[in-house]
């Protein structure tokens, strides 16, 4: 991209997240970052950036690669949203909208070099280079596709799904990985049923007069002929459900249930 180009230039260049953030801005832009950044280095497993935090830096990614995570699930297991790759920027957001960061980052190779530029600095620069913002406008735009495009995809097995085609096992842990809020719902052989979900994490069962625990086991034993949805519109508003355990495990603990009901007989 040419230099002292206008904000039109900006919106009109095209943009590629595979390029390295460096690459695609004007060449003094890119001297001024390496010149006032400080250099980083992590190792696979340690936080870049930690989510819900005061960040202080606009952060680019030179060397390794990165995970980007939500919250951390009850196994102490963080649950991973998307990757970066060496050249990627990311912690503008918090610095732009003066807030806490909504994601943490973390480190997936070993010496991951990260470049960490002041948040004064940052916004003094784009203060004189607002064209900057434009593609920063683009990086978040991009990210916000793609977290939409997967959640449509996901959308779209609510339509109706097949115990047969689709394990429920299956079908709930993408609700977990996804942290989706909402409710599946039940059907077989004229019998009804729900599985609340909240940010991924089981909430609330019914099944007839069965309620939390005793309603999971009784679903998942049906066999392949049920059919179950998702609507993300409709919650239930109890939880009988404990959500200190995530939803693997609380459905392996129902399955091994029904194997040692079903040996007992």
């Amino acid at each position: 991209m040419a230099n002292n180009v206008g904000i039109g230039e900006w919106i009109a260049a095209s943009y590629d997240h595979g390029i390295p953030f460096l690459q695609q801005i004007p060449r003094e832009c890119a001297d001024f970052f390496l010149l006032n950044s400080q250099t980083a280095e992590f190792d696979a497993g340690e936080v870049i950036l930690s989510g819900d935090s005061i960040n202080q830096y606009f952060c680019v990614l030179q060397s390794g690669r990165a995970q980007i995570c939500g919250r951390m699930m009850p196994d102490g297991q963080y649950n991973v949203i998307a990757y970066l790759e060496s050249g990627a920027c990311f912690g503008e957001m918090s610095l732009i909208c003066n807030a806490p960061t909504s994601n943490t980052i973390i480190a997936i190779e070993d010496a991951c070099t990260v470049l960490l530029l002041p948040k004064d600095i940052f916004i003094k620069f784009l203060d004189e280079n607002p064209s900057v913002m434009v593609y920063l406008y683009k990086v978040t735009a991009d990210r916000l596709r793609a977290k939409n495009k997967a959640f449509d995809d996901f959308e779209s097995l609510s339509l109706l799904a097949s115990a047969k085609v689709l394990p429920f096992v299956d079908f709930a842990q993408t609700m977990e990985k996804s942290r989706i809020t909402g409710t599946v719902l039940f059907e077989s052989n004229g019998r009804g049923g729900f599985i609340a979900f909240q940010d991924g994490q089981m909430s609330c069962a019914k099944c007839g007069k069965l309620l939390g625990p005793d309603a999971l086991e009784e679903l998942l034993s049906w066999g392949e002929d049920t059919l179950f949805k998702l609507d993300t519109h409709v919650m239930p508003d109890m939880v009988n459900i404990n959500q200190s355990s995530n939803t693997t495990s609380l459905i392996l603990d129902a399955l091994r249930n029904i194997d040692e009901k079903q040996n007992t007989k």
